[in-house]
């Protein structure tokens, strides 16, 4: 079952990071400005992430199976029709189109993976995670290259695999069955009141986490693209840094099982900030080696957060996991179209400076989580 989720995650945010790659081109063709290109990205992660917990009510019931074989073909289409966009506002549709197949597909299957995991959870939902960073992490360089070389038109053809991942998953997906079976019987709303301060200070760290990730997704093509650096080149570096996360967080996930979450997640948000901001300072190898390990420290602590929320709500897995990677990052994401605005009025390194520091309070955080979420490497699986 894993190996499943994991290509239907592949796919799926594989187009995840099509917009920022592309909007040096579509700026061109639509005249963009730095705010109107950041409110689209504002636009993507809201629709994306901000619906995602209404999907985990219908998956934590058992009722999502269909709607998550559509979010695939819509992730998938929308962001392959980005280069036929007449429009801004056809630009600004394909967008919301593209962010609810995200919002769609995802809480149900990262419950699945809660709920098949056992004792290893943080491990194995950092596998589940990589495989999505992975296809994340392509997306610039998959979408740069057919752009660049074919024409926008043609980046279209990249939507075929999820189309295809669509029909498959409809046909072959037990997920509807798998999640009923992991159901609980405590209603929603207890389980969230009970739970209201960890959930907050999850929240708290996820948006600090996706505000920073969101804004050098928006403004790195552009910073590059000032330095005379070509487009592929600066897909390439955000791909590097995509990569780097993913690996870290297998390495944070493996960890967190051995030494607890709460101590990886206070490294990983110590170390983010002066790692980010050589990047910025920087150019060349030695920038392309700072975003790689800044990417590993940041993204590291991915799979921990998902974890976390879900084991302070283990009866509705999915609705933490669309609350943590939805409305939280969706939050987190809406502040990229006035970080955007702020850069083309004072300039991208001064706001970069300023974005990358969001992680060192987020490392008091980490330190007040609820203990009694932390599951002991050897506690039965529930």
């Amino acid at each position: 079952m894993l190996p499943f989720l994991m290509a239907g995650h592949f796919v799926t945010d594989m187009y995840g990071n099509y917009l920022p790659a592309l909007l040096p081109l579509l700026a061109d063709v639509h005249h963009l400005t730095l705010g109107r290109a950041g409110f689209l990205i504002s636009l993507y992660t809201v629709t994306g992430s901000l619906c995602q917990p209404l999907f985990g009510y219908l998956a934590d019931s058992g009722r999502l199976r269909p709607v998550s074989a559509a979010g695939l073909a819509m992730a998938g289409v929308g962001a392959g029709l980005l280069g036929l966009a007449p429009t801004y506002a056809a630009l600004a549709i394909l967008t919301i189109v593209q962010g609810m197949g995200t919002a769609a597909f995802h809480p149900q299957s990262s419950s699945l993976v809660y709920g098949l995991s056992g004792t290893r959870k943080a491990t194995r939902m950092a596998t589940y995670l990589m495989a999505g960073q992975a296809g994340y992490a392509l997306s610039p360089l998959i979408a740069a290259t057919v752009a660049v070389r074919a024409g926008l038109p043609w980046v279209i053809i990249t939507a075929l695999p999820a189309v295809v991942l669509s029909v498959a998953t409809f046909a072959l997906s037990p997920w509807d069955r798998a999640v009923a079976a992991h159901g609980a019987p405590i209603r929603l709303r207890d389980d969230l009141r009970r739970n209201a301060g960890g959930l907050a200070r999850l929240a708290a760290l996820i948006m600090s986490r996706s505000t920073l990730s969101y804004a050098m997704l928006a403004l790195l093509p552009f910073l590059f693209k000032q330095r005379g650096v070509p487009a592929t080149h600066g897909a390439a570096a955000l791909t590097v840094m995509l990569f780097a996360g993913g690996i870290g967080g297998l390495i944070g996930g493996y960890l967190s099982d051995r030494f607890g979450r709460r101590v990886v997640l206070f490294v990983s948000f110590l170390l983010a900030a002066p790692l980010f901001l050589a990047a910025i300072y920087t150019d060349g190898f030695v920038a392309m080696g700072f975003l790689a390990l800044g990417g590993a420290t940041l993204f590291g602590s991915a799979s921990l957060l998902t974890v976390e929320a879900q084991a302070l709500m283990p009866g509705h897995a999915a609705v933490a996991a669309g609350m943590m990677l939805g409305v939280s990052m969706g939050v987190g994401g809406l502040l990229v179209g006035p970080t955007s605005a702020l850069a083309q009025t004072y300039g991208i390194i001064p706001v970069l400076t300023a974005v990358s520091l969001l992680p060192l309070p987020g490392s008091l955080i980490t330190l007040s989580l609820i203990k009694k979420s932390e599951e002991p490497a050897g506690t039965p699986a529930g």
